[in-house]
Order: structure tokens, then sequence, then C-alpha cells
């Protein structure tokens, strides 16, 4: 899980008015790890990618709720894919009626 640490490094060695653009700039790197990878490393990928956003905002006043909505909707359709295969191969058993 330290790969948020790598976003967060990448960002905050940038000046303060360059931190929103050096975002912008890693943004679709970010969704590329989420939506290209293999589905273990897209969830966590994801996971750090989220992480580092929101200490982004929380703790450093940048203004990355955009860009954090982008990356969770990639995850939440991820995580439907997932179930969507789960269920195909173990559909839910409803109980017969009698």
């Amino acid at each position: 899980m330290n790969g948020y640490r790598k976003i967060l490094k990448e960002v905050l060695e940038q000046e303060d008015q360059d931190r929103e653009r050096k975002i912008e700039y890693l943004m679709p790197r970010l969704c590329g790890l989420v939506d290209d990878a293999p589905y273990f490393s897209a969830l966590s990928n994801g996971a750090a990618a989220l992480t580092a956003l929101y200490i982004l905002c929380a703790s450093h006043n940048i203004n990355t709720v955009n860009h954090y909505q982008a990356i969770k909707e990639r995850l939440v359709h991820l995580i439907d894919d997932l179930q969507d295969n789960m269920l195909d191969q173990f559909p839910p058993q409803n109980p017969t009626q009698e």
C-alpha cells in the first residue's frame, strides 16, 4: 500500500501553484492503473490513488474531489464486474416453492 506515498511525493515536490497541474497530469496514468491492470493490481492501485487524493485534499488543501470521484467510479465498476463474474459462476439459489 506504499503506492499512495509515491503519488504524494510526486505531487508535493511541486511548488504549491503547480500541484493541481501535476495531479491533472497524473490522472490519465492513475486511471490506467485501474483500467488496464489485472484485477488484483487494479484494486490495490485504485486504493492507493484514492488514499493519496484524500490526503492531498484533507491535509494539503488541494481540491481533488473530481479526481477522487473518477477513480472511485472506476473501482466501483471493477468491483461490480468481479461480482458479476462470481455470480455467473455461482448463481444465487432461490428456495424452491412447494
